[in-house]
């Protein structure tokens, strides 16, 4: 079975130490037994501009480039955003591109993010739409977290078209309750490991989600990843379904092979 962590957290954080030493790093694959795994470095969030922040971390990670992959932070209140776009379609290592206006505060609906998911699609680069950094009951209470409004977010899949988005660090009860067509959206992915899910949750996502575009990132070694592969283990669905959760479904989203 292909397991794939779509999203680790690594890197230096000013509110906990986080082991992600390339020894650790390790150390977690083997624990978790991901065959691939895409990160967000802290660096490229909270130190630097995006493009340097990214830099310093592929060249932390560099031994490690046949199997950890990265999503390239954005922010569009930088000018370089298309100069970014254009290093990650040129880049392996690099697999989509990160949205994250919780902590960079802009609307969705800006002319900016608009012409960035535009070109995105043009060159076949995903879009993750991360709603939070930081879970809202132990966020450090210094970072100003604005979680778009799940209209917003709605709003924001339906202009989208053709282009690959996936969304994380969504609350399981938040995504249940928008009133959106899923299955219309043939384009939009969850990652729901880093929800936190569990096992009743898990049991109804069929419901109301395709189970072929559900992606399951743990937020290691940031967050504690065992509990959602549990509550995955124990979900009431049918071996092939938790298979595509685990990695199948990564591999098509990423267009891996």
């Amino acid at each position: 079975m292909t397991v794939i962590d779509t999203g680790l957290l690594l890197g230096p954080c000013p509110f906990r130490t986080v082991p992600s030493s390339v020894a650790d790093v390790l150390a977690l694959r083997q624990a978790a037994g991901f065959d691939r795994a895409v990160a967000m470095g802290f660096r490229s969030l909270l130190y630097f501009d995006p493009i340097a922040g990214l830099e310093l971390e592929l060249a932390e990670y560099e031994s490690l480039a046949e199997w950890l992959h990265f999503y390239a932070v954005l922010n569009p209140e930088f000018p370089q955003w298309a100069e970014l776009l254009q290093r990650v379609s040129a880049d392996r290592r690099l697999v989509a591109v990160r949205l994250v206006p919780a902590l960079h505060h802009y609307a969705l609906d800006a002319p900016i993010v608009r012409a960035i998911v535009g070109l995105a699609g043009e060159l076949q680069l995903p879009v993750n739409l991360m709603a939070r950094v930081f879970d809202d009951r132990v966020a450090p209470r210094f970072v100003e977290q604005q979680v778009p409004s799940m209209q917003e977010v709605a709003n924001f899949l339906t202009r989208c078209g053709e282009t690959r988005v996936i969304l994380s660090m969504f609350y399981f009860s938040e995504l249940e309750a928008l009133a959106i067509d899923w299955a219309g959206l043939r384009n939009v992915y969850v990652d729901f490991g880093c929800c936190k899910p569990n096992v009743a949750s898990l049991d109804r996502l069929g419901e109301w989600f395709p189970l072929e575009r559900a992606l399951f990132g743990t937020g290691a070694p940031f967050y504690y990843w065992q509990g959602s592969r549990l509550g995955l283990a124990g979900a009431r669905m049918d071996d092939g379904d938790k298979s595509g959760i685990l990695g199948r479904n990564a591999l098509e989203v990423f267009a891996w092979d």
